[in-house]
């Protein structure tokens, strides 16, 4: 006689909330990764930004500016959606018809804010020595739920370098400019 096996309801349904226990873990972890990736990816950027417009004043002895844009071609205060680089022949600050495009970089991000607060206001400006025209100051990036897990910063010194934040006491959470707990988001 044969016997046959198989698994009961209760058993089955065991088995289902075990392993969507498991997926919850896995979609919170992985929540968590992206956000931390995207924040260390656009603190990177930042700073590879700055160091090539500073490069790029000194290779071509030009003042350059770098400012917040929307779509490309005007300076719009928008660091959230990209970063614009030109000639800024007038040094007024603002992407006119007759200078030079130099680099549009967009970032388009979700979820989250990029704010600078600098000396020369809504701009940073390269001189033709590579250094900035009173214009130091801090990108800070956020989440809208402004979790400081994913908070970075981007400082940008007088001589045109730049540093990224960092979590030096190792809690997880970096620590801002001044050398506080947390970065405040705004």
């Amino acid at each position: 006689m044969y016997s046959q096996r198989a698994f009961t309801l209760l058993e089955t349904i065991a088995c289902v909330l075990i392993f969507m226990i498991i997926l919850l873990f896995a979609a919170h972890n992985m929540a968590t990764y992206r956000k931390t990736q995207q924040a260390q990816l656009i603190s990177k950027e930042l700073q590879h930004i700055v160091h090539s417009a500073r490069g790029l004043a000194l290779t071509k002895r030009r003042a350059l500016t770098l400012c917040g844009s929307t779509d490309g071609y005007s300076c719009d205060q928008n660091w959230s959606q990209g970063a614009l680089l030109f000639e800024d022949n007038n040094r007024n600050g603002q992407f006119d018809s007759d200078e030079f495009l130099v680099k549009y970089t967009p970032f388009a991000l979700k979820n989250s804010k990029l704010i600078w607060k600098g000396f020369l206001g809504s701009f940073m400006r390269f001189e033709s020595m590579g250094i900035t025209s009173a214009s130091n100051g801090t990108f800070t990036y956020c989440q809208t739920d402004h979790d400081p897990r994913f908070s970075r910063q981007v400082i940008v010194s007088r001589g045109g370098r730049a540093r990224l934040s960092q979590d030096k006491n190792g809690d997880g959470i970096h620590e801002d400019i001044s050398g506080a707990a947390k970065i405040n988001c705004p």
